[in-house]
């Protein structure tokens, strides 16, 4: 059975994959959380995996594990965010989280392209300034022949087209004109369909 782990972004949970997790259930699926809303959980799999990562997740993937993901599907995703980002960005966020980090949650979201979801509680101040670090400093390489599958939106204010374009359009890029950043959730069925086709031509 072909394993996948689902790995979210910053600033949000497992909960981004809700509308997509459903439609895997013939898969050995682990979902990843990165504590930035609730209790950290990064086991991950023994063996090979595909991994499907959304904006700081797909980074997370690929700086972590390169040599165990046999697939990689990018979902508004990079492997570097600093180098396209105005530092000064990433500085003030830092210090919005330590300021007050609800309203800087808030205002992510909405820059993301939606309302904050209501059930969002017990934020961990220190996990997103953990993960604002990373986006500041990680570089994470992206293996020669791993395969590849992008997917992106022309609206998305987080991981704008020239990001997107820049890293990853030797690779093929799968584009929505609209979906903002947080595709799982605005644009669950699309996201479905493009992974089903990846781990056809996968298989």
């Amino acid at each position: 059975m072909t394993t996948l782990v689902f790995a979210h972004g910053w600033g949000s949970g497992p909960f981004v994959w809700q509308k997509i997790l459903s439609e895997f259930s013939d898969y050995d699926v682990h979902v990843i959380d990165m504590g930035f809303l609730g209790k950290e959980d990064l086991t991950m799999p023994d063996g090979p995996f595909i991994g499907i990562g959304h904006s700081l997740g797909g980074m997370w993937l690929l700086k972590n594990y390169p040599d165990q993901m046999t697939g990689f599907v990018s979902i508004a995703s990079f492997n570097c965010f600093h180098k396209h980002t105005a530092q000064h960005i990433l500085s003030k966020m830092q210090k919005n989280v330590i300021k007050d980090t609800a309203a800087q949650l808030k205002d992510f979201w909405h820059y993301a392209g939606m309302k904050q979801p209501k059930d969002i509680m017990n934020l961990k101040p220190l996990k997103l300034l953990e993960g604002l670090k990373s986006l500041s400093k990680w570089q994470a390489d992206i293996p020669d022949k791993l395969p590849i599958k992008v997917l992106a939106s022309r609206n998305d204010h987080i991981v704008p087209p020239k990001m997107t374009v820049d890293i990853w359009e030797s690779y093929g890029i799968s584009w929505l004109d609209t979906g903002g950043h947080m595709l799982p959730i605005t644009e669950s069925q699309w996201c479905v369909a493009q992974i089903k086709e990846f781990l056809k031509d996968a298989k």
